[in-house]
């Protein structure tokens, strides 16, 4: 087979048509779940202040329905809930939308068909590629000659081709891909809510565990010291650390003490305990 940059590059854009139904599989997924799961916010300019319009987001209890949106487009308009700096003057924030998050989700896609295309390719004839267009690469960018054709942007599949591609799905029914995608965000829900669960009850346990650890050290203290246990400060750490050295705490139970009575030390204290570490950081 011939390879040239046009022949590569269509290559490149047949893999991300070949592989359509698994974005689109993949996407019916995720925006079932955000369209179900995901807080829904809207944007309110009642609290701006006279040199900025960004405006504010706030969580909406509102029902919504799939009547609502005729398009994926139409859902794409949606606040996902994070912001970022604009760095524009009278606009601090820019609220991201929905459309950006599926904008690098695509992105993410062509880039890995474009990576599959490249390595099923000879090194050598993407360096032949490299130096027929002009670009005097060094020997070191050989050893990694894909990071190196993407550096030196041979190909513009990666950087352009995926807004084609958002450009196709936005017209496409919302309640048809939701209706595809349903039970299996439905089925990552109730895994991640299982998870949830198991995290809560696992720093519930390991609270109680450090109160009741740090109940049994004031007795042991105010038994072997004859006063009550200070907060520590790093001052106090070495005589704390004997302290445990001599009650026999473990390092495991150090690092809870440190994560969940931290109210009880210093800061530097803290980081002690949690790296494991003596009385010099």
């Amino acid at each position: 087979m011939k390879h040239s940059v046009e022949s590569i590059s269509e290559q490149i854009r047949n893999r991300v048509d070949a592989k359509f139904s698994v974005l689109l599989a993949n996407l019916a997924e995720e925006l079932a779940y955000d369209f179900m799961f995901a807080p829904k916010y809207k944007i309110t300019h009642r609290y701006d202040p006279p040199w900025d319009c960004s405006g504010m987001l706030i969580r909406t209890n509102e029902s919504i329905s799939i009547d609502d949106y005729y398009s994926v487009e139409d859902f794409f308009d949606e606040c996902t809930g994070q912001s970022t700096a604009s760095y524009t003057s009278g606009i601090g924030f820019l609220h991201n939308s929905f459309e950006e998050k599926y904008q690098d989700m695509i992105r993410e896609f062509v880039f890995e068909c474009y990576i599959e295309v490249l390595s099923e390719i000879d090194d050598n004839l993407l360096v032949q590629q490299l130096l027929e267009n002009g670009y005097d690469i060094a020997e070191v960018e050989r050893n990694n000659i894909i990071q190196t054709v993407t550096d030196y942007e041979l190909f513009e599949e990666p950087f352009w081709y995926h807004y084609e591609i958002i450009e196709r799905v936005k017209p496409l029914s919302l309640k048809m891909m939701i209706a595809r995608g349903k039970n299996e965000a439905i089925k990552t829900y109730h895994h991640q809510l299982v998870r949830w669960m198991e995290e809560e009850g696992k720093i519930s346990f390991e609270q109680k565990g450090a109160q009741k650890l740090w109940n049994k050290l004031q007795k042991l203290f105010r038994l072997q010291k004859g006063y009550p246990l200070p907060k520590i400060e790093m001052k106090d750490y070495k005589t704390f650390q004997e302290f445990l050295d001599h009650n026999r705490i473990s390092i495991e139970e150090r690092i809870i003490l440190a994560k969940y009575m931290d109210n009880k030390f210093s800061n530097k204290v803290c980081m002690c305990l949690r790296n494991g570490q003596g009385d010099q950081l």
